[in-house]
């Protein structure tokens, strides 16, 4: 078992993130840890990833003194020095819940035709910002009700977000991840369905994360996402739905999923039609009969969602912090100003044709030294 983890700048999060595996519930001697941290830092990053390989023997501290960045160039590298038969990637703000590693490599001995298993990104710095709260819900949302839904439907199932686990067939018969795009993960996702292999999805194997909790960070990363989808959006369109080792509902889940990645971008124009029905007098009821409950239910999904899963959370022994709760009730606004990304990323990938440059998420490291 291999785990992979590059680091740029990783300071305030490395630490945690090493002792997290140190703590994990899997043999010593069939685990290696991959510390593969940029030349280029300027932080304390490649002292800390060196401390640890002199600590511990299941630690290797690799650098990586090579031209461009990004997260699928350094993991890429990295995955030279893994020799293990499954291999996880996961970020430098990611620390293992100690079962995760077990209870990922038990998908890959019950089936040869898994080659991925992606488990739940959960959010643990929801007291930081305001914007780091409601991020923690959205990714709640998404993490343990969207993408596992995926998996009990047998629909398109992804690995996003910060960790993943792959045997190692996936790089020697696919290749590396894509170098040139923005979600090198949701390609690899996209790959693995096209030869006809499986990636389930697992909220049980946690690692808790660090949401960005600054307005610039919040804004690149989910700027990267938008764009990233779009690009493989615009690839694997016309080429899953006529795949015939895809199942029909992996079809349709994925022709769904990648229009959805370019759509957003056009509920900016129809959101202001409730407010000109309300103080207008402008009747949209032509155009959609009965809205009224279309925005009701529109509007408190998130709400009702958010509060399946805190109760699912509690069941399964996973704590929130008060203040979840109450942010699941104003999630809207934010909802709303995520729309801006999208459009943002449109202009930038369609219209303006800019060049794809990866911006690394800063951390802020506010809850070291509280490894679960």
């Amino acid at each position: 078992m291999s785990v992979v983890i590059p680091a740029y700048n990783e300071a305030p999060v490395l630490p945690d993130t090493i002792e997290a595996c140190k703590r994990v519930d899997y043999p010593a001697e069939k685990l290696e840890v991959v510390l593969c941290y940029e030349a280029s830092s300027t932080d304390r990053t490649a002292e800390i990833a060196m401390e640890a390989a002199a600590d511990d023997s299941r630690f290797k501290a690799v650098e990586r003194d090579e031209p461009g960045g990004g997260k699928a160039k350094a993991t890429n590298y990295a995955l030279k020095y893994a020799t293990g038969d499954i291999i996880a990637s996961i970020d430098a703000d990611h620390q293992f819940k100690p079962n995760a590693i077990r209870r990922a490599v038990a998908w890959f001995l019950s089936d040869e035709d898994t080659w991925c298993v992606k488990g739940r990104c959960y959010g643990d710095n929801p007291t930081d910002t305001l914007l780091s709260l409601h991020a923690t819900v959205e990714r709640h949302i998404v993490e343990k009700a969207d993408l596992f839904a995926r998996e009990v439907m047998g629909g398109f199932t992804i690995f996003g977000g910060g960790q993943a686990f792959f045997r190692k067939e996936v790089f020697e018969e696919l290749g590396e991840f894509d170098e040139e795009i923005l979600v090198e993960d949701i390609d690899m996702s996209s790959k693995i369905h096209t030869v006809g292999k499986e990636v389930h999805v697992d909220p049980q194997v946690i690692t808790y994360e660090e949401n960005p909790a600054t307005l610039s960070a919040w804004w690149n990363q989910r700027k990267r996402w938008a764009r990233g989808w779009m690009q493989v959006a615009v690839r694997y369109l016309p080429i899953l739905p006529r795949e015939r080792s895809v199942t029909t509902r992996k079809k349709i889940d994925a022709v769904y999923t990648f229009v959805y990645a370019i759509v957003p971008v056009f509920f900016i124009l129809i959101f202001p039609m409730p407010l000109l029905d309300l103080f207008a007098n402008v009747s949209i009821s032509t155009l959609i009969p009965n809205g009224w409950m279309l925005w009701t239910f529109v509007s408190i999904s998130p709400i009702i969602v958010s509060y399946l899963v805190f109760i699912q959370d509690w069941m399964d022994g996973e704590s929130h912090h008060w203040t979840e709760y109450l942010a699941a009730l104003t999630l809207w606004p934010y909802l709303v100003f995520q729309t801006v990304v999208f459009v943002a990323a449109f202009i930038d990938e369609f219209i303006l044709d800019k060049e794809s440059i990866y911006v690394t998420t800063s951390r802020t490291g506010q809850k070291q030294g509280q490894v679960r």
